[in-house]
């Protein structure tokens, strides 16, 4: 599996929108790797997690092309994480799309080439936000699938088991145990832990990649988040369990800047506890 990471920052972006800390100022001037959109990532380009607001804009930066993508799988339906309006631009009139270019654009748009059915899977929160998309649902092409905690699926080539988070209401959000080709991964956002029943679940599995929020970063309050301290400990467990493969490593994204510092800088602390820090335009091959 190829994951390429279209974002690492969390709600706010990195640097915040309407701030001038010192982390946020550092960004601005310092650019690069201290630069964060939206969290999400793209699996063999074929397969994505979360579709927040900049995916396509920074997808265009990386040379990704996001139109032939067939599963969205959805954590939680918090805007940086889902944007429905994402899918309003694969409207177009079917008929004309054998047309020469020239001629279809007489017809409007807003697409001009085939695109696959987008298979979309998420929790009864996601289906509630995407209902005014899913009422039009064959004509921009996608079709809704409710997931069901601890209950895996095939997901085209990829098997795909839900593990419920600690975040807002139980069954709000959602990570995503991914297995292709003999390899397995998890992701894992937006969380501040996992309850007993879903632990089971994931210490049953070896991974070759752990993907894991660290919104929290130096903090030491939480709440429906992981920090640095918890990341460590949570690594500790499946380390202790023997859930890591010989080699593989555990990457950190969805930074906020105001607890995370800058990549430059964060990504000394992380190594220091056997982590990497991720960031927009990273790919990772396992």
């Amino acid at each position: 599996m190829k994951i390429t990471f279209l974002g690492t920052g969390a709600g706010e972006s990195y640097p915040g929108l309407w701030c001038c800390c010192p982390h946020c100022a550092y960004a601005r001037k310092e650019g690069g790797k201290n630069i964060r959109a939206n969290s999400c990532a793209v699996v063999d380009d074929r397969l994505m997690l979360d579709m927040g607001p900049m995916c396509f804009h920074n997808a265009a930066r990386f040379g990704v092309d996001l139109t032939q993508v067939t599963t969205l799988l959805v954590t939680h339906p918090h805007p940086d994480h889902l944007y429905p309006r994402h899918l309003h631009w694969r409207e177009t009139d079917e008929a004309s799309l054998h047309l020469a270019y020239e001629e279809q654009i007489t017809f409007g748009g807003p697409r001009f080439t085939p695109l696959p059915e987008l298979q979309i899977y998420g929790n009864t929160y996601t289906e509630q936000i995407l209902h005014p998309m899913l009422a039009e649902a064959e004509k921009l092409r996608i079709r809704f699938h409710l997931i069901r905690e601890n209950e895996s699926f095939s997901a085209g080539e990829y098997q795909v088991t839900p593990i419920r988070n600690q975040h807002h209401e139980a069954g709000f959000a959602h990570s995503y145990i991914l297995q292709h080709g003999g390899k397995t991964m998890l992701y894992g956002l937006d969380t501040g832990g996992f309850d007993t029943d879903m632990m089971e679940t994931l210490l049953a599995h070896r991974y070759d990649l752990i993907i894991m929020e660290g919104t929290m970063g130096i903090r030491t309050t939480e709440g429906g988040h992981m920090s640095l301290k918890k990341n460590a400990l949570f690594r500790h467990t499946l380390m202790e369990s023997g859930c890591l493969k010989e080699g593989s490593r555990f990457l950190l994204t969805h930074m906020s800047p105001h607890w995370c510092p800058p990549h430059d800088l964060y990504t000394v602390m992380a190594g220091n506890c056997g982590m990497e820090v991720a960031y927009d335009g990273m790919v990772v091959e396992i």
